[in-house]
């Protein structure tokens, strides 16, 4: 149930948590010629992060190579919260199953990621739907459950009526018409409408009655009731909180005077009870917030245990006594008004989601604009840590190390990343990093000419992105080697699958692991789904495809499209689409677009618009060969695959879209350092990804930050 309560009290302080000096940032977004944004560098107008500028775009300094080695952690932009981690924050914080950021605006991309700090901009909508969303999340959290059913039993003769008269057992409706009631219902939920009747049976058919709400017939009966058996008829209903209309409508009147025959339609009462079904026992969701009674307990001592410890976990950080102060004077303010300490407690817990402190991942320098680094706090320390690994906040055992000091201690932080990668919650991994770097999410939206490809549907969409996860989850949840990202010959498929891939055996709707055996599919490139985002809507597009090898793969990114270029290149008749763009990249303003990431788009040409083996494009026979950007030959996109594979470029590629992801910024020149160490550990340790993360948050660029001179 959602009810909106007007209190003319709150609504100006509550307008007035939103600080004027909150935290906001530029607006951006990553846009390249060819319409897929993969790729690490974002060039910007408006302030978006680029590659060198370690996520700071104001420092004179960053990125300067004659600044030495000194070391510099850099610094990330204040974040604020994107539409994944909203949800998961309130359903963490609260237990809530609602999702209100999924009507928030859609999020900024940078550097192939929505969660990238310099991007990540707060509108004027945006704040407002913070108050709605708190609101309501607040309202449910904090309601009281009903425990007794209410009952309104309405006596015939005493309703209101639009035809009939009394009579010695009720109100008969000698005509059709209606006896009705208004009933305020108190909540939304499920209440049974019955009504005790007979009829004075003449004619062919039996008296009909119907049971109404709101002049809507809600059920229908034929009346086999007589005199002196009267029976009850009954419904269950879904009704919402207000106030309803509820009649007994008789529709089918008779009258044979020559006979002396007449149908009429005779009602006792009529109830509506509800609502009915109620659940047992307390609101869960409330006796997470109410950690004490404030009747019982004393209110004042009560409340602010309950405000306290109830904002700490919601700002992810210790709360001041002025702070506290501030929101105990949301109940002062109520009750002035002559409201309850309750009214005045849930406007506190709104104005608490409402805060800066809450919407955005606030990290304080104790001297803003100096240089000099420093380490986190250890609050500050585990939302870095469990934003990246869960896309949520911290969980209790997280907030008890951080109260305790022990984050600063690397091993404990190794310790607490190893248990929260076992967690259920790393599951964010999967869908979000995995799910942005390798397209998995744009699985969704592709678009398909189902005139040329029929086999495209919603069940195929599904298989597509059901393999991506699954393969995904060997990486980021079971530890596998991360070369085998590009060189694994086994998989996952469904009936629908294997038939696509043209693998042999009995397959259901289950998924199955399987081998791709001498078929010429393996790793991460040539699963159907990739490729199928990969492409147009009516032809493969070597130039997605490149630049995805080339972006994501190796972190080189190839120059922009001059303005101007039309960056489409339709089929010809009688060439390939291998032909079309080799044309396309003789003119002199295409070359340097072209040169790097085409040939790694042909190697992947045998693998049609949705991935499926095909020897000829448009009717013409492929050529696979190409280059790699190092000028080595390769014959096809297997052996493109296991020679990336071999590149040091590419564990140091998986690094650092691993570094760009936590810490939700770019990489600048300053970093390389740290990166290099961290790639080093990775390369050298089994290429396990849990290891790759436990190089990484125990590094200083994860657990310290600097000022700026600019602020």
């Amino acid at each position: 149930m959602t009810r909106h309560t007007h209190r003319p009290w709150f609504g100006a302080a509550l307008g007035l948590v939103w600080l004027a000096g909150c935290p906001s940032s530029p607006t951006a977004n990553d846009t390249d010629a060819d319409p897929v944004t993969t790729g690490n560098t974002m060039s910007s107008p408006t302030g978006a992060p680029t590659e060198g500028t370690a996520g700071d775009t104001d420092d004179p300094t960053a990125g300067d190579p004659t600044e030495g080695d000194a070391v510099d952690p850099g610094r990330v932009t204040v974040h604020r919260l994107n539409r994944t981690e909203y949800n998961n924050t309130v359903k963490d914080l609260l237990g809530t199953a609602q999702r209100p950021a999924d009507s928030f605006p859609a999020d900024d991309f940078g550097l192939g990621f929505d969660n990238i700090s310099d991007v990540l901009s707060t509108s004027p909508l945006q704040a407002e739907l913070y108050e709605r969303a708190a609101e309501g999340l607040i309202l449910e959290a904090m309601e009281i459950p009903i425990t007794d059913p209410g009952t309104w039993q309405i006596e015939a003769e005493d309703a209101l009526a639009s035809v009939g008269g009394a009579t010695g057992e009720g109100w008969n409706l000698y005509s059709n018409g209606e006896v009705y009631q208004t009933i305020e219902l108190p909540y939304d939920g499920q209440y049974k409408f019955s009504a005790r009747v007979w009829g004075q049976q003449a004619g062919p058919d039996l008296p009909h009655m119907n049971l109404t709400v709101d002049q809507a017939p809600v059920a229908m009966f034929d009346v086999e009731a007589v005199q002196n058996g009267a029976q009850v008829y009954e419904i269950t209903i879904d009704a919402t909180a207000g106030v309803h209309k509820f009649a007994v409508e008789f529709t089918n009147d008779y009258y044979d005077e020559p006979n002396m025959a007449d149908r009429n339609l005779i009602v006792d009462w009529f109830k509506v009870e509800g609502p009915i079904n109620l659940p047992q026992g307390d609101n869960p969701l409330r006796t997470r917030i109410m950690i004490c009674d404030p009747d019982t307990e004393g209110e004042e001592v009560c409340l602010r245990q309950i405000l306290s410890t109830f904002t700490e976990r919601a700002w992810r950080r210790p709360v001041t006594g002025a702070e506290l102060d501030a929101l105990m004077q949301f109940v002062a303010d109520g009750k002035a008004a002559g409201d309850t300490w309750e009214a005045g407690l849930r406007i506190a817990l709104q104005a608490v989601m409402v805060s800066p402190y809450f919407v955005y991942r606030v990290e304080l320098d104790p001297a803003p604009t100096d240089l000099t680094p420093h380490p986190l706090t250890d609050f500050e320390l585990a939302s870095r840590l469990s934003y990246f690994l869960w896309s949520s906040m911290p969980d209790d055992e997280l907030f008890a190390a951080a109260r305790a000091g022990a984050l600063q201690d690397p091993v404990e932080l190794e310790a607490q990343a190893r248990r929260m990668l076992a967690d259920d919650r790393a599951r964010a991994l999967i869908d979000n990093f995995a799910g942005q770097w390798w397209l998995i999410r744009n699985i969704a939206v592709a678009f398909k000419d189902v005139a040329m490809y029929p086999q495209w549907n919603d069940a195929m969409r599904e298989s597509m992105r059901t393999e991506m996860k699954l393969f995904a989850e060997a990486f980021f949840s079971a530890d596998r080697d991360f070369l085998e990202m590009l060189t694994a010959t086994d998989t996952y498929v469904d009936a629908t699958l294997a038939a696509h891939y043209g693998i042999e055996g009995q397959f259901g709707p289950e998924f199955a692991e399987v081998d791709f055996g001498e078929l010429p599919f393996q790793g991460i490139l040539n699963k159907a789904g990739l490729m199928t985002v990969l492409s147009h809507a009516d032809h493969t597009s070597p130039v997605k495809r490149g630049k995805w090898v080339l972006e994501s793969l190796l972190c080189q990114s190839p120059p922009p499209p001059p303005p101007g270029v039309d960056t489409k290149l339709n089929p010809i008749e009688g060439k390939t689409q291998r032909e079309i763009l080799e044309a396309h990249r003789d003119k002199p303003e295409c070359i340097g677009c072209h040169v790097t990431m085409d040939p790694l788009g042909f190697a992947l040409e045998h693998y049609d618009p949705l991935g499926a083996w095909r020897d000829l494009d448009n009717g013409l026979p492929i050529d696979s060969t190409g280059t790699l950007p190092n000028g080595k030959p390769f014959a096809d996109a297997l052996e493109m695959q296991g020679l990336i594979a071999a590149e040091p470029e590419f564990l140091a590629c998986v690094a650092r879209k691993t570094f760009i992801y936590a810490l939700g910024r770019a990489v600048g020149i300053k970093d390389t350092p740290y990166l290099d160490d961290i790639s080093t550990d990775f390369s050298g340790n089994d290429r396990r990804f849990s290891d790759l993360v436990v190089s990484l948050v125990t590094s200083d660029v994860f657990r310290m930050r600097r000022g700026d001179p600019a602020m």
